[in-house]
Parts: structure tokens; sequence; C-alpha cells
């Protein structure tokens, strides 16, 4: 592994041999090809767990070539595959189990969101990086604004839990 931190990413930078860098990228792009066609036939947890290779793979490709506008946007289209997924199989699952999933689908796109910046600072006058910074930033809004229903679930489970925790402490409070 080698990577460098210098503020013009194309000087400075270790190179590396690109028959490692096109093969992982093609790995990659068949476990999203695989991915995406489980999700097609509704195989949600096939699809999740093709999605976290996909994401290991991403992280090789950042690894080998931070400055590499494939690397970075492996990264970005893995996980917001992933919290699309989520989002998908909580619409069939038990509405107790929804919100759970539901802030599994929000947890990728932070995920995401952290690593980019992550990225943008050791990389900052790479466009790629910032252009898949402003992309992760604005996910999580799209996706709530995409899937209201996901807001108001996520609130009322947190309204849910503050009652239960409330009353909680009430009747300890009680029995002392």
């Amino acid at each position: 592994m080698h990577t460098y931190l210098a503020a013009n990413h194309k000087r400075n930078v270790k190179q590396h041999d690109t028959t490692d860098f096109k093969t992982i990228l093609g790995k990659w792009e068949k476990c999203i090809v695989s991915a995406n066609n489980a999700f097609s036939q509704k195989h949600w947890l096939s699809s999740i767990a093709l999605y976290y290779r996909a994401i290991a793979l991403a992280n090789q490709l950042l690894r080998l070539s931070p400055y590499r506008k494939e690397a970075i946007f492996s990264l970005l289209v893995s996980f917001h595959n992933l919290s699309d997924t989520y989002v998908q199989y909580a619409l069939e699952t038990e509405t107790d189990e929804r919100t759970g999933i539901y802030k599994m689908a929000l947890t990728a796109l932070r995920d995401v969101k952290n690593r980019i910046e992550a990225q943008a600072i050791l990389l900052a006058d790479n466009p790629d990086v910032l252009r898949a910074k402003r992309i992760a930033n604005q996910q999580p809004w799209l996706l709530l604004k995409q899937y209201p229903q996901l807001s108001t679930d996520l609130t009322s489970s947190l309204a849910n839990k503050s009652s239960s925790t409330a009353l909680t402490a009430k009747k300890n409070k009680t029995n002392h």
C-alpha cells in the first residue's frame, strides 16, 4: 500500500502497476452488476452482502490510487446502492423492524460522507474528490426527500423511545 499526502494529486504520488487497479476495478464492476441483479430480483440480503463486498473492493481501489476518479466514485456508488437496498428492504418488512433498517440506510450514507470528507482533506485540490464530496453531502437529504415515510418513521420511533424512557424513569422514581 502506497499513499502519499500531497497538495498536488498528480505530483508526488507513487505510481502503481495499473494492472492491479484495473483488475480490482473489474472485480468491483462485476460485483456491482451481481448486486444490482440481486436487487432487481428483490433478493435483499444477497444484494446487501454483495454491496458490502463492493465497498471492500472500492476501499482497495482507494488504497491503490486515492486520486483516481474511479476509486472515489466506486466507493460512492457502492454505499449509495447499499442504502437504496436497505430502504427497499425496509418497505417490505414489518413496521417494528422498519425503523432499524431505515437507520442502516442513513448510516451507510453517513459512512460514505465521512470517508469522502476524509479523502477531501487529503486531496483538497482533486476535482473528482470534491465532486464526490458534494454528492455525498446531498444524499441523506435526498433520501429523506424521496422517502418522506422514512423521516416520519424515524421521528415516531424516537418519540416512542423518549416516552418509554420517561415512563421507566418515573416508575423507578416511585419505587424508591
